[in-house]
């Protein structure tokens, strides 16, 4: 309510006026990208994977790195004062392009929250101990109703205030954790996964010695190198605090001071899964018990694994501060990912089609959008069963965005002769990517005489993308060629 005093007008809505300074940036940036659903699936990961799964880790870190130090994409985004990527799409492209990409952003976007509420309730259903049901869920639609109440009231300025906090809990929860993790197993419990337990170490591997999870190989640490810098650049809310730096060098440096906290958000809830499978691996018995558990109720899965072991190692008190920074963490990720959403909706949807729009007209639309999303989310999230594993659902909804919108942006800012056909062409492409998911591969399966997979089908989705772009272009160029936005173009 008090953030609600500084919104004057859209820009201050959406993008915080455009005032961000570094410091600031810095934290909602980190704060909303370490979210509680990255630390249950890079848990998730640590546990199955062991140490192998750290790569995801650097690989995201060095993107960022070279991006911040580059500033490819990210410069001369800032540069062009827009507030969503889709309204890029217009300023270089046209307004059909804007309106299709923005319906295939905002479809691949709401998918990808899709398990959010279901990886929460499962980590406080594990660290906690609560099975009641019903009460999990009136809990988790609390804690929604809350993210909806300010995310509507004040827009950006009230999600960067709040990213603020719950960056400064979920610090010190992180802390304690990584603390507690590495004092109850130790360098010999966790040198022990490698020589005794039989860890996977080496991601280059396909095989997973442990038997506990699936393995990785050449073949998916080069998707997910394509998968993790489409996100790195172009990743609707990482791309919301870019547009909300002062400055296009102030957005620059956001990315590469911000490599660090997100080597971080990944390794640290990796070293948590790693500890967790230590310690399992360290009582059969448990680990028996545990995996038979997963058989059989469907309420707990390997998500399950990083809280329960949590709720046995960190001391009652502790133990409370951790769960509130993890609660901070599934807020702050919520709110950014509901107002980034919305005002898509609003800015490239509805005010395209329906025509001018004042900028009252244009917050109440947004704040509307923002209650429905938060409906649909509950009802698909947490009162509808998904079967899926968390990381393979969030890379491939992802994908249906960034496998368009790379080829879009990046040609737009760097491609004179990229058209509108190109765009619209690379855009709709991107819908293939639904096809990675896991009743579609089976069903592909079941007319292929060769076996493909997830894998597969995300790397010919981002690969058919690019190629439409160039071949669209070049055969039904723009009449009128636009300069791309930026400067040093190339032909």
């Amino acid at each position: 309510m008090w953030a609600n005093r500084y919104v004057g007008n859209l820009s201050d809505y959406l993008v915080a006026g455009r005032k961000l300074r570094l410091r600031m940036a810095l934290a909602t940036m980190t704060g909303t990208e370490l979210g509680l659903v990255t630390v249950m699936y890079m848990a998730e990961l640590g546990f199955m994977q062991q140490y192998a799964s750290l790569y995801l880790a650097f690989l995201e870190a060095g993107a960022v790195l070279i991006i911040g130090l580059t500033g490819f994409v990210v410069y001369r985004l800032r540069e062009s004062a827009i507030m969503t990527i889709p309204e890029y799409y217009e300023k270089r492209y046209s307004s059909r392009v804007r309106v299709v990409g923005a319906i295939v952003m905002v479809v691949s976007g709401v998918l990808n929250m899709g398990l959010f509420l279901k990886a929460g309730s499962q980590f406080l259903t594990a660290i906690s101990g609560l099975q009641d049901e019903m009460s999990l869920k009136l809990i988790m639609t609390g804690l929604l109703l809350l993210v909806l109440f300010y995310t509507v009231l004040g827009g950006m300025v009230s999600v960067v205030i709040t990213d603020l906090i719950q960056f400064l809990i979920l610090g010190t929860g992180m802390v304690i954790v990584t603390c507690v993790v590495f004092w109850s197993i130790g360098w010999a419990g966790l040198s022990s996964i490698v020589t005794e337990q039989n860890g996977y170490f080496n991601p280059f591997e396909s095989d997973n010695p442990s038997g506990k999870g699936p393995g990785i190989g050449w073949l998916q640490i080069i998707q997910m190198t394509v998968v993790i810098g489409s996100a790195a650049m172009l990743w609707p809310t990482s791309a919301a605090r870019t547009l909300s730096c002062q400055s296009a060098a102030v957005a620059q440096k956001l990315y590469t001071l911000s490599s660090i906290s997100f080597l971080a958000r990944r390794a640290l809830p990796v070293f948590w899964g790693i500890g967790t499978f230590a310690f399992f691996a360290s009582q059969p018995e448990l680990f028996a018990e545990f995996e038979q558990a997963v058989e059989s109720n469907p309420s707990i899965t390997s998500l399950s694994a990083m809280p329960l072991f949590l709720g046995k190692v960190v001391p009652t008190g502790l133990l409370g501060l951790v769960t509130a920074g993890m609660i901070a963490a599934f807020m702050s990720t919520h709110d950014s990912y509901l107002l980034c959403w919305s005002s898509v909706i609003t800015q490239d949807i509805v005010a395209p089609l329906v025509g001018p729009m004042s900028q009252r007209s244009r917050i109440l639309v947004t704040r509307i959008a923002i209650f429905v999303i938060g409906a649909m989310l509950l009802i698909w999230g947490l009162w509808y069963e998904v079967s899926s594993d968390l990381w393979g659902y969030l890379a491939v909804t992802g994908a249906v965005y960034l496998s368009g919108a790379i080829p879009t942006v990046v040609g737009g800012l760097y491609w004179k002769r990229g058209s509108q056909a190109g765009a619209l062409a690379a855009i709709l492409s991107g819908l293939l990517g639904l096809s990675a998911m896991g009743p579609c591969v089976e069903v592909i399966n079941q007319w292929l005489p060769a076996e493909v997979n997830g894998t597969h089908l995300t790397l010919l989705t981002f690969a058919c993308s690019s190629v439409v772009y160039i071949v669209g272009s070049l055969l039904f160029p723009d009449r009128s060629q636009p300069e791309p936005v930026g400067s040093n173009a190339i032909s």
